[in-house]
């Protein structure tokens, strides 16, 4: 039997040497005698011994969690042979170390084999230089800095020198590729050459070609007369057909069927009218109706029954007592005269616009104006006029003048661009005609 001296505990087992509690050494104990003597040096020897708790308290460096070990006490007697690390070469010295033979089994109370009750197995004791831990190399190289640092356990292959490594020629870098060669310059001297050549085709088809055809056809052309000489100081003769027809005259006038032609005549005329009469002529549809007047040529109407004007045409001549220049002036004043005239007469009366226009080929002068007339039967009638003076004929200081009156009774006329444009008074302006047929 043996005992712990530690816990006190006791072991049946012969063969076990430590105790399992606290791994103390156990020491045999007689159970026959009451009393046991010991050698107290033993115990003490044997307690002082390092225990796995003990060894994991006291951790030298670079110890192992995993290996928990106990080693035997180190027999200084003994040598180890240990080899100097050399850092260029790890596998040299590896090989060449020498490894310490393990260490002698405990004699005494711990000989004798492992119980079977014991919970870990001693593991085999770490290896142990008498030189102490080698400093890694001073060198500014940092991989033989960190080689160093990790120690014998490194197992890679061995690192040249720096020096070695510094003298390893650099491998040379790949000949850059040559520069892709534009195809820009081919295109364009293509295109070059083919303009070229079709110009030169160009070229010959005219000379081989066009010229001679234009050749053959200029001889085949006849010989134009010359043109005679005359005298630019003597008129030459001409048939009546060959006298052009004055610009102002316009063509015939084709009248619908409905239209009744009117032609100045000197019949019933006198005073004024007689001493200034003018040939004229046009046409006006047959509904409408004359209506007598002292101081015009003639005055026709269209009408809305009873007596309601919806368009009216008068022609009157006009005259001057003095030799003048027949300009736009000359008309501003026969113009104001009878605006003067023509507000005293039509309520609410104003001037629209005033200057020169045309009347088929005719050139004219005229001013236009509109009025008010409030509280008749058709309730309040808007009366729009235009008045237009044409220039005295060659040789004459009498001229004629045309008044035009519409009202807003007749449906086509809105405002007074549309006096002379729409209704029925188209047809008189474009008949009218200066002169006997």
């Amino acid at each position: 039997m043996k005992r712990c001296p530690k816990c006190n505990r006791t072991y049946q087992t012969d063969t076990q040497k430590f105790c399992t509690h606290d791994g103390g050494a156990l020491f045999v104990v007689d159970p026959e005698s009451e009393t046991v003597q010991f050698d107290s040096s033993k115990v003490r020897d044997a307690v002082a011994k390092p225990t796995t708790r003990d060894l994991a308290e006291q951790k030298p460096a670079g110890f192992d969690p995993e290996a928990t070990v106990v080693s035997a006490p180190r027999d200084e007697s003994s040598t180890t042979t240990v080899i100097s690390r050399n850092t260029r070469d790890i596998a040299l010295s590896q090989a060449t170390r020498t490894q310490e033979p393990p260490p002698a089994p405990p004699t005494g109370a711990s000989s004798g084999a492992i119980s079977p009750h014991q919970t870990s197995a001693p593991l085999p004791p770490p290896i142990s230089t008498t030189s102490g831990p080698i400093p890694p190399p001073q060198t500014s190289d940092p991989l033989l800095a960190t080689q160093a640092a990790m120690g014998p356990s490194v197992t890679s292959a061995p690192l040249p020198p720096p020096q070695a490594r510094q003298a390893q020629p650099s491998q040379p870098l790949a000949a850059p590729r040559p520069p892709k060669k534009s195809k820009l310059p081919l295109v364009l001297g293509i295109l070059a050459v083919l303009l070229v050549l079709g110009i030169g085709v160009v070229v010959a088809a005219y000379l081989v070609v066009v010229r001679p055809m234009l050749a053959e056809r200029e001889l085949e052309r006849p010989a134009a007369s010359e043109p005679t000489q005359t005298n630019p100081s003597l008129p030459t003769s001409a048939t009546p057909t060959d006298v052009p027809k004055p610009a102002e005259e316009p063509p015939p006038y084709s009248p619908p069927a409905d239209a009744v032609q009117f032609e100045n005549a000197k019949d019933n005329l006198e005073g004024k009218l007689l001493e200034n009469y003018i040939d004229f002529s046009f046409y006006y549809p047959n509904r409408w109706v004359k209506v007598p007047s002292t101081g015009n040529f003639i005055t026709v109407e269209r009408r809305l029954p009873p007596d309601f004007t919806q368009e009216n045409f008068a022609a009157a001549p006009w005259y001057s007592s003095d030799e003048s220049t027949f300009d736009d002036a000359f008309f501003r004043k026969l113009a104001e005269k009878d605006d003067v005239a023509f507000a005293k007469k039509f309520p609410e009366y104003r001037k629209v616009s005033e200057g020169p226009t045309k009347v088929g080929v005719y050139d004219a002068y005229e001013f236009r104006f509109e009025a008010t007339s409030r509280g008749t039967d058709k309730g309040d009638i808007t009366l729009w006029g235009r008045e237009i003076f044409f220039p005295p004929r060659q040789g004459e200081k009498t001229g004629l003048k045309l008044l035009i009156l519409t009202t807003s009774l007749a449906p086509e006329l809105k405002n007074i661009d549309d006096v002379g444009q729409k209704g029925e008074l188209p047809m008189l302006l474009e008949s009218f005609r200066f002169g006997k047929k």
